[in-house]
């Protein structure tokens, strides 16, 4: 199988080579700024062999100059590696969607526990999974700090303290893409459909997004920016739909909301129990349905999250078909009551994905 092209933002730290040159990214924030951010693209390999992982190839970082950034030159042109990333991904999804007749885009934000290479190959996993015979997809991540390591309690308040300080990064990203977008002529647009899919940890970098964003913008209405988004076995708390220093407005920038939960999600139980956490979000959905919006959809995966031993349960929005399927089935423009594998349970305002036999 060929190689996956998946673009990234990340505000990590840069690895670089004798020469000084930048060869990849580490585990900790970017020493210039939390909010500085780096725009690339990386070709991840698809595994070679039965349980092996996607593998990273190469990282092909976008050349940048800030006079006073980067450079020390106040006279240096001006040169945002975002320009180059956006421009080359507009034209692979042009191409995409010719070829298909669909396309659409998903923003990734990873979640705990999670290196720079793993966070990539999780991207070209979703990217192969996600995609149907009449719909092509690209996936786009953010690679924020997490510590890519599983240690209990150290790294987990680690990751916690990272994913609270890129927010401002994250929310920077996005509305440097929204801009970029805005700015396109009508003969420059690609027609894809926008996403975003946040897992894990990833909901709380969410979060705290969102509240950068709505301080950006001053109390104004939310831009209406993705078609889909998705909450996967969100390490959040669950009450963040209801409270609007949470997630309470993130469905003002959606067309749709989707919330993807599991009781017996064993990493979320033990974020629960072990690091003092209120009930995450990603276990029993919302703390209450009071008020919450029409547009917001539960799915109950209970019955579909058995993966890996090593994985918890945690990985289902990925390694269980019947979840993959759901997935395609919303991207795809299905209405909630009429996905395939699904049953409406009215007294958990949800439904319930059953398993295949």
């Amino acid at each position: 199988m060929a190689n996956e092209t998946i673009y990234f933002a990340t505000n990590r730290d840069e690895l670089k080579n004798a020469q000084g040159i930048t060869i990849g990214f580490g585990d900790k924030l970017n020493p210039v700024s939390p909010a500085y951010l780096r725009f690339s693209a990386a070709e991840v390999a698809p595994p070679t062999k039965k349980n092996a992982d996607w593998s990273v190839q190469s990282v092909q970082i976008a050349p940048e100059s800030i006079p006073g950034v980067t450079t020390d030159d106040p006279t240096a042109e001006k040169l945002l590696g975002s320009a180059a990333v956006f421009d080359a991904l507009r034209q692979r999804l042009i191409t995409a969607g010719r070829a298909k007749g669909g396309v659409d885009l998903i923003l990734l934000l990873h979640g705990y526990a999670s290196s720079f290479d793993n966070a990539l190959a999780r991207a070209a996993e979703i990217k192969r999974a996600y995609a149907t015979k009449q719909r092509a997809v690209e996936v786009a991540v953010f690679c924020w700090p997490s510590d890519g390591s599983l240690t209990p309690l150290i790294a987990y308040k680690s990751d916690r303290d990272d994913a609270r300080s890129s927010a401002k990064a994250v929310a920077r990203a996005l509305l440097f893409f929204l801009d970029y977008l805005r700015r396109l002529t009508t003969d420059q647009m690609c027609q894809a459909r926008l996403n975003l899919l946040a897992h894990s940890m990833g909901n709380y970098v969410l979060r705290n997004a969102v509240q950068a964003i709505i301080s950006e913008f001053g109390g104004k209405r939310l831009p209406r920016a993705f078609t889909q988004i998705f909450l996967m076995a969100a390490d959040e708390d669950d009450d963040a739909l209801n409270d609007p220093d949470k997630l309470a407005r993130l469905p003002e920038m959606a067309e749709a909301v989707h919330v993807y939960f599991a009781a017996s999600d064993r990493a979320l139980t033990i974020s629960d129990v072990t690091k003092g956490n209120p009930d995450r979000l990603g276990s029993a959905g919302p703390h209450t349905l009071t008020n919450l919006p029409q547009k917001i959809t539960l799915i109950d995966c209970a019955k579909v999250c058995q993966t890996t031993l090593m994985d918890s349960n945690h990985q289902y929005y990925r390694q269980r078909p019947e979840v993959v399927a759901d997935v395609c089935a919303v991207l795809d423009g299905t209405r909630p009551e009429a996905i395939p594998g699904r049953a409406w349970v009215p007294a958990r305002g949800a439904f319930v994905v059953a398993a295949k036999p």
